[in-house]
């Protein structure tokens, strides 16, 4: 379930990824914690304030999942004939109206966050790509969730995991809803949408290693799935030096999932292919039928147009990231 979900510790078996899932996932608004909090003038006092609410939506958040987990367990063997029947694990074993909760059980739980960056614009003024202080109380956020939800572990005794969140539609959905209440915030509500989970924005202009030095120490606290991605200028294909070095990053700061991302446009009647901007007419034979590919979050996707009016708007102020 999803293309950054990470499913491997597990408190009733082996560590693997082999035989188990992702139930279900539960994304925070973190963003609306901050604007509720942003009247209040002592920064101490702020910070009091936005971490007491974010520990009650963690509190409500695993609560809900905990509910869900009951009720998917009061299923039986029968009703999932080609899950059960193997593909989980300790599956095979049961009679086909016995209950799957000892299946189950080996699942995870997301408890996902997003628009870190807005979060922190509220809270100090700067995102943590621009302000050292302010990467230092985005660490303590993602930490502080990562800490309550492995409490939230222990108490369930069921694999709770922080999901750095994709929100192929939901940063749209929160916005809106942001804006209606709070009105329009320079790069917090004034967008279409809030930044994917711990990115550095979007828009902002830097260098590939300054994003992998401000976004990786997040990923040792995203336990439930994170990626990291880079955005290429020109034809990736014919720049294979470029995504080396991407790569040679991830691992000097220790990432283990990213993307390298860079637009590729095929004409659907000739095939001819290339990396140029907003293309609309091939050059070679003059269609206007171009299928234009890029990633909207974990997965390249043709058909750019059919995304959501949130993801267009992020896709438009995509900034490419220098070596």
């Amino acid at each position: 379930m999803g293309c950054r979900t990470r499913v491997f510790e597990d408190r009733h078996g082996e560590k693997t990824s082999i035989g188990r899932g992702n139930l279900s996932f539960t994304t925070i608004n973190i963003v609306k914690l901050a604007l509720e909090c942003r009247d209040i003038e002592n920064i101490g006092e702020k910070k009091t304030e936005f971490f007491k609410k974010l520990r009650r939506c963690i509190n409500v958040a695993a609560e809900q999942l905990y509910d869900r987990f009951v009720f998917q367990c009061t299923a039986v063997k029968k009703q999932f004939p080609m899950l059960m029947s193997g593909m989980w694990m300790g599956s095979s074993g049961l009679k086909p109206d016995d209950k799957v909760q000892n299946v189950l059980k080996h699942g995870t739980l997301g408890i996902g966050f997003i628009g870190l960056a807005e979060t922190l614009i509220v809270l100090t003024g700067h995102h943590h790509g621009e302000d050292e202080k302010s990467q230092e109380l985005g660490i303590e956020i993602i930490k502080f969730m990562n800490e309550r939800i492995q409490e939230k572990s222990e108490y369930y005794d069921l694999n709770y995991s922080l999901l750095a969140t994709p929100a192929e539609g939901l940063s749209g959905k929160f916005v809106k809803e942001d804006r209606k209440q709070f009105g329009s915030i320079p790069h917090v509500t004034d967008k279409e949408y809030y930044t994917n989970s711990s990115h550095v924005p979007v828009w902002y202009k830097c260098s590939i290693e300054h994003k992998a030095r401000i976004e990786a120490p997040y990923h040792e606290y995203e336990n439930g799935g994170h990626i990291f991605y880079v955005e290429l200028d020109g034809d990736a294909t014919h720049n294979p030096a470029a995504v080396m070095q991407t790569v040679d990053l991830m691992d000097k700061y220790n990432m283990v999932y990213g993307s390298v991302n860079h637009t590729r446009n095929r004409c659907k009647d000739c095939g001819y292919e290339d990396a140029s901007e907003n293309l609309t007419q091939c050059p070679q034979c003059g269609s206007t039928d171009i299928d234009t590919i890029q990633r909207i979050t974990g997965y390249l996707v043709g058909g750019v147009d059919s995304w959501n009016e949130a993801k267009k708007a992020e896709l438009s102020d995509r900034v490419k990231h220098s070596l």
